[in-house]
């Protein structure tokens, strides 16, 4: 038993020596002595910033915008702009050569899923090795459609699904599914020759004549489509770090409440032991792919029976990556040293459980939508206005919820992403 309830060890079981649980990201005996961090902009870049900067690693990290939040941390000592990938990706491909050489960096760190399609599609180009996934990993993890498959092959319970193309859509049958029905463009990203695309955001149909409307729009766009059964639940992220498809770490969260209480980013997220369940089928899931580098399995826990059902698999840093070293575990810096091939200690693995991480801006944005009330159509479960009120003030006050922005020791980012939001939607 540990001396401390609180603290657990992150897959505890994992004891492979430092030659063993070397990623194969790089070519045979690279190891980054200088890295080229891209995607400023995201809380995935600020927390290796944060976590490489605090140990004294070399590292550049360049942002789409002069706002993008992680220039503006502390612990940025180099910074640049770049071409985004969703402007042109051809200028994006030179200016991350051009950055190379300029800092000295021998390799490149793409976080978003823009970026790492485009250095992907590109690697021929590039003049230092990116640190992304495998062709095959990138195939298997970035598209809904082949995890779902490979899930339902191992046993995994996941929701109803169809898989919409643009060939096919005319005839879609629907009838194993009930209203509401929802709607996920197959991958979150779209690439093009000239630039990458974002795709549009899960929605939520509730007649034949939204769905084909719905379905239309997002292929006409180059997107394949799933449609799936609505599941009432919340949702569970199990993520970490592997190495040829074995756990190398990991941590569990659950989010607690979403900017959006009909479904988006994380607001609030909470730290919690793994449910061996969730253990077994993610640690099946990314051994049959082989998977290497960090990601993370998504699951939605349905409330009513507490059944969880994949969702999804992010195949690169999630969104809630600022928790971990919340909670005492630094994935970044043990990102890091799996790349340089040293050995991850037992007591890296650790972390607290009921820790709680808060995006205050998120949070507000979901208690404004909270106080405006319930859709009519809804069938989900609704935060009552009394109890949004009550559960985000109690927030502030709470010892075991840390702000995973607003910093004592790095607050800069947290305005700069103000700025950064309000320019994004003017």
């Amino acid at each position: 038993m540990l001396k401390n309830p609180n603290l657990i060890i992150a897959h505890a079981e994992c004891r492979q020596p430092a030659s063993e649980i070397t990623p194969p990201l790089l070519p045979l005996g690279k190891k980054p002595s200088k890295v080229l961090l891209l995607d400023g902009y995201s809380t995935r870049t600020l927390a290796c910033v944060q976590s490489w900067g605090k140990k004294g690693l070399a590292f550049a990290v360049g942002g789409e915008t002069r706002w993008d939040m992680s220039l503006f941390s502390r612990y940025t000592k180099e910074k640049f702009v770049y071409t985004s990938p969703e402007r042109d990706i051809r200028k994006f491909i030179q200016d991350v050569n051009r950055y190379c050489h300029e800092f000295a960096a021998d390799c490149v760190f793409p976080t978003s899923e823009a970026a790492i399609l485009a250095c992907d599609k590109h690697r021929n180009e590039l003049s230092f090795p990116p640190i992304i996934p495998g062709e095959r990993d990138i195939q298997m993890t970035f598209s809904k459609a082949n995890t779902l498959n490979v899930a339902q092959s191992l046993g995994i319970a996941v929701p109803k699904t169809i898989h919409i193309t643009d060939n096919q859509w005319r005839a879609i049958d629907a009838s194993a599914l009930k209203f509401p029905v929802v709607i996920k463009s197959e991958s979150s990203q779209v690439m093009f020759s000239a630039k990458t695309k974002t795709s549009e955001r899960t929605a939520y149909v509730f007649c034949r004549r939204e769905l084909e409307r719905e379905c239309g729009s997002r292929l006409a766009n180059g997107q394949s489509v799933l449609l799936q059964e609505f599941i009432d639940g919340y949702g569970v992220g199990i993520s970490g770090l592997f190495a040829g498809g074995r756990p190398i770490v990991l941590i569990g969260h659950r989010r607690i409440r979403e900017s959006n209480p009909l479904g988006g980013p994380s607001a609030v997220a909470e730290t919690i032991e793994i449910d061996p369940r969730l253990m077994e089928s993610t640690t099946a899931l990314f051994e049959t792919i082989g998977f290497s580098g960090p990601a993370m399995a998504e699951y939605k826990i349905d409330r009513r029976t507490g059944q969880p059902y994949l969702m999804e698999i992010n195949g690169r840093f999630w969104g809630t990556l600022l928790l971990a070293p919340a909670a005492g575990l630094d994935l970044p810096y043990l990102y890091w040293k799996m790349l340089n091939g040293m050995e991850i200690q037992p007591e890296e693995r650790r972390y607290k459980v009921g820790i709680r991480g808060r995006y205050v801006v998120g949070d507000t944005k979901c208690l404004f939508l909270c106080l405006k009330g319930n859709t009519k159509r809804w069938p989900g479960e609704f935060p009552k206005r009394w109890l949004a009120v009550k559960s985000y003030m109690g927030s502030f006050f709470d010892k075991q919820t840390k702000d995973l922005l607003l910093t004592q020791d790095d607050p800069m980012p947290f305005f700069a992403r103000l700025v950064q939001d309000f320019a994004s939607r003017h």
